[in-house]
């Protein structure tokens, strides 16, 4: 058993199709060689000046979740300037499109993160994403959709994410049998897309040098606060190069009456200078 691989222009119907059977897919080589080398680039000083681990945990727990050995980095959009085009890539927006239009009136980047697993991290505990909000009813609606993407080989050794296809479908007392997780084995430039209530974790990176750099970005409802404060981690006067719906992704554009500025759109924010 394996998870299922479609090329990056396999019809977007193939790609809802697999995603709605299995809650994951992997999509080979979504990222355009020269796209990937840029990222990898701009990524590379920041990545030699932070530490493993996390700096600020919010909760004791979120020290072994996010991993002693693991590089994270967030805010994304300002430490890559080709981040951008990531973010607006034509096929996630039609995926998010397809599982989250029908939950929102539009939605919005909740991740951008760089994930670095180094050699000897222990595996992630199985996790549904959407659970960072509630424990929802399932089924119930999608309220994100979440791609992992392999900035260097993806190995069951140096610590691929590892997926249970099929769990999205589950009743919440369900835990996986040791077959039932797959490792999302992938060469660098291809992506592992999700569903938010899909079972997955960081997999043990149990090589003895190789590190496995990937790159997480993901979209929820606009209904909801982001996992990341996009606010911050992304300063205004980045925000204001960027193109007009990347700040409404990140944040900027109001949901109805959320996330309002003098009772009206942030986006009016980008007409003064």
């Amino acid at each position: 058993m394996a998870l299922e691989h479609l090329p990056a222009n396999a019809p977007l119907d193939a790609m809802t199709a697999v995603l709605e059977r299995d809650g994951a897919v992997v999509v080979d080589d979504l990222l355009a060689p020269a796209l990937r080398d840029t990222l990898n680039r701009e990524l590379d000083e920041v990545v030699r000046a932070t530490a493993p681990g996390v700096r600020h945990p919010t909760l004791p727990a979120m020290v072994d979740f996010f991993g002693r050995d693991t590089i994270r980095l967030d805010g994304l959009p300002a430490k890559a300037a080709s981040f951008a085009e990531v973010m607006l890539l034509p096929r996630l927006l039609d995926l998010a499109d397809h599982f989250l239009l029908g939950n929102c009136l539009d939605y919005q980047l909740n991740t951008a993160q760089l994930i670095e697993i180094g050699p000897g991290e222990s595996p992630q505990r199985l996790h549904r994403d959407e659970d960072a909000w509630a424990y929802m009813p399932r089924p119930g609606p999608e309220l994100q959709i979440e791609v992992m993407f392999a900035l260097g080989d993806f190995t069951a050794e140096n610590g691929a994410t590892c997926v249970v296809p099929g769990s999205h479908r589950w009743p919440r007392e369900r835990q996986p049998q040791p077959g039932e997780i797959l490792p999302a084995e992938m060469r660098a430039g291809s992506a592992l897309v999700y569903l938010g209530s899909t079972l997955h974790g960081g997999g043990a990176n149990t090589s003895r040098n190789a590190r496995r750099r990937g790159m997480f970005v993901g979209y929820v409802v606009g209904w909801l606060r982001q996992e990341e404060n996009l606010f911050l981690s992304v300063p205004l006067e980045v925000a204001r190069g960027l193109p007009e719906r990347a700040r409404e992704l990140l944040g900027y554009k109001a949901h109805r009456a959320l996330g309002v500025v003098d009772v009206g759109s942030p986006m009016a924010m980008f007409d003064s200078k």
